[in-house]
C-alpha cells in the first residue's frame, strides 16, 4: 500500500485465465474503507503507473473516480 498525499493506493495479483493481472485501488486517505477508484493491468508497472497517474487526476480533479476502463490511455472512465 502507497500513500500518496491525500490519496492510498494498494494492489493485488489474481490468476486470471492462464495469466495474472494487477488490480490497483485508491481510497481516500481518512476514508480507507470507501473506493474512489480502481482498475487493473497486465503488468504491476502498468498497473502502478495507472493508479499513479489517476491520483494525479484525482487531486487535480480531472477524475471523478470510478474503474479506470483502459490502462493505456489512463483517462477514460465509466
Amino acid at each position: 500500500m502507497k500513500n500518496a498525499g491525500r490519496y492510498v493506493s494498494s494492489f493485488q495479483k489474481e490468476r486470471f485465465h492462464r495469466d495474472m493481472r494487477y488490480h490497483w485501488m485508491i481510497c481516500c486517505e481518512h476514508k480507507a474503507d470507501e473506493l474512489v477508484s480502481w482498475g487493473h493491468a497486465p503488468t504491476q508497472e502498468l498497473a502502478e503507473a495507472a493508479a499513479e497517474n489517476e491520483v494525479k487526476d484525482l487531486s487535480s480533479g480531472l477524475s471523478k473516480g470510478g474503474r479506470v476502463k483502459n490502462t493505456a490511455s489512463f483517462v477514460h472512465h465509466l
